[in-house]
């Protein structure tokens, strides 16, 4: 692997308030009030049930695209290599260089396709790429001779019926002899990608296995010695325990999200993120008035509310209006009005005393003990979409709060990682 330097801060700067257990700190935490909370234990337990779930001949890659669904890719990186996952996937090369920026040395796959002119990075970063065609791989080969590196790893992926990314099973041995005769190029992965794994009907995520076979197969047949095999996702790996095949590829059930609405994760698994605010005003609405733009909701009778800092910038979905409640003194508290681009606002229901700077549950982590509030697959069903895009829309300006053995070890915000 080509060496690399690292850019991103190591986490090793000071704290900017005490460490300790998570009430504790966030008391006297000086940061914005609204933050998501990582739990790394719970994020160690699905782990420690999706290797229950592979055995211990099946690797586990664990898929941090996209800020690791939301949740801080660098962190949730090294946290999973450190308790039983073997290898990372990301989207993009940027994600890659990272991941490898911040010191993670372990394999690390870009499951897209990449452009011409990111090849010279993601070889120099010593990144794993997918290719589909003999073209890609000539020119891959070509950058790696052109700049004297050490071969780079490739995985072979063969669109099974996905129809997104892929070479068709009967391109399979010409693209796969197309890699092998590049001494630049090192044949480290065969792979597809199964399109309804998550469906009740289990029919066609059975199809695409029994192509999968038979292309490898094929490559047998060829005489090609096809290396590590991978072919499921989160609700594949879940499912079908005869398809894991070397590797199975687990993201959106890494973080406790279901991978499909219908589809319940088994216990222990559970949401490792959760997010909390603490209340900004309190104040009365008369009978008859209305809250927040466009004065969609207005009061039957008088009552009071709650102003609780978090709007769409932060990923709080904007319909979410009218939809949802959020947790107040041990109560659920209704959504009032629009949710706007920063704020808020809830009904403080009837017979509790709120004040300015109460804590606020907006998302819980269920099983693991939210308290009664909707987990973010609860409110991405109140917004019409799934638990993917809203985690994976959660802000940057929302600080990430790491949390393992009751106590804050980490930070993430806007002004840079810190230890705690």
């Amino acid at each position: 692997m080509t060496a690399v330097r690292s850019r991103t801060p190591p986490i090793t700067a000071p704290p900017r308030t005490g460490a300790g257990d998570l009430a504790s700190f966030l008391a006297t935490w000086s940061g914005r009030p609204t933050v998501a909370i990582i739990d790394l234990d719970q994020l160690t337990a699905n782990i420690a049930h999706l290797r229950g779930v592979i055995g211990p001949s099946v690797r586990l890659l664990a898929v941090v695209k996209a800020n690791g669904y939301g949740h801080g890719a660098v962190i949730v990186a090294r946290h999973a290599l450190a308790n039983g996952v073997d290898a990372l996937a990301v989207a993009t090369v940027d994600e890659g260089v990272q991941l490898r920026d911040a010191g993670i040395v372990a394999e690390i796959l870009i499951i897209g396709p990449i452009g011409a002119n990111e090849r010279e990075r993601a070889i120099r970063a010593g990144l794993s790429l997918v290719v589909a065609t003999a073209g890609f791989a000539a020119g891959l080969a070509k950058e790696v001779r052109r700049i004297g590196a050490t071969p780079a790893p490739v995985h072979l992926k063969v669109d099974t019926g996905m129809h997104r990314f892929g070479c068709t099973p009967e391109d399979v041995v010409s693209v796969a002899r197309a890699i092998v005769s590049q001494p630049a190029l090192l044949w480290t992965g065969m792979m597809s990608h199964l399109a309804t794994a998550d469906d009740p009907d289990t029919t066609f995520a059975r199809e695409q296995a029994s192509r999968f076979d038979a292309a490898v197969s094929a490559l047998r047949t060829a005489g090609l010695d096809v290396p590590t095999q991978h072919l499921t996702n989160s609700a594949g790996t879940l499912r079908f325990p005869d398809l894991h095949r070397d590797l199975v590829r687990v993201g959106i059930a890494l973080y406790g999200l279901r991978p499909d609405p219908a589809m319940a994760l088994p216990s222990p698994m559970a949401p490792v993120l959760s997010i909390r605010s603490r209340v900004a005003r309190v104040s009365k609405l008369p009978a008859g008035e209305g809250v927040n733009y466009g004065q969609t909701y207005r009061a039957i009778a008088d009552e009071s509310v709650a102003l609780v800092p978090i709007g769409y910038a932060d990923g709080y979905p904007r319909t979410l209006t009218g939809q949802t409640t959020m947790v107040l003194g041990g109560r659920t508290a209704p959504l009032l009005g629009r949710v706007t681009m920063d704020q808020a606002v809830v009904r403080v229901p009837e017979g509790i005393d709120v004040r300015p700077g109460d804590p606020v549950i907006i998302a819980g982590n269920g099983a693991a003990g939210g308290d009664g509030a909707p987990t973010l697959d609860d409110l991405a069903s109140f917004a019409g979409t799934i638990g993917y895009e809203l985690a994976v829309r959660l802000a940057a300006r929302l600080p990430r709060i790491y949390i393992e053995g009751g106590r804050v070890v980490a930070v993430d915000d806007l002004t840079g990682r810190q230890a705690v």
